[in-house]
């Protein structure tokens, strides 16, 4: 597509998501995440390093001005965290409280 990004491999630690095959790597061995769990990692890995508010979450995987539960993104989030955890990713999502979700690498935290 002219405009558009074609294969495009995102890389954050050892995850690597591509956006074509919405497939997901950790260590190259592919791991099954579900379709909202997988739009929480895209979003989050697009902006790795940085701040992403909720509400910007949960209109990435609901769609926009769609009524959610009011931890619904915690769930998912929550899972993603298990489902990574599980394969081994050196990658953590991280909550900060009342602004939003930070994605990065485990080494790049400083333990407080």
């Amino acid at each position: 597509r002219p405009g558009g990004v074609l294969g495009l491999v995102m890389t954050a630690g050892n995850v690597s998501f591509d956006t074509t095959a919405r497939e997901v790597r950790v260590n190259d061995r592919t791991i099954a995440i579900p379709r909202r769990e997988l739009g929480v990692l895209e979003h989050l890995m697009r902006r790795s390093g940085r701040v992403v508010p909720k509400d910007v979450l949960e209109d990435k995987i609901y769609g926009f001005g769609r009524e959610v539960s009011s931890n619904s993104v915690e769930v998912h989030v929550s899972r993603l965290r298990k489902r990574l955890a599980g394969a081994g990713a050196n990658i953590s999502v991280h909550t900060l409280r009342g602004v939003g979700y930070l994605l990065s690498e485990e080494s790049t935290i400083a333990p407080q």
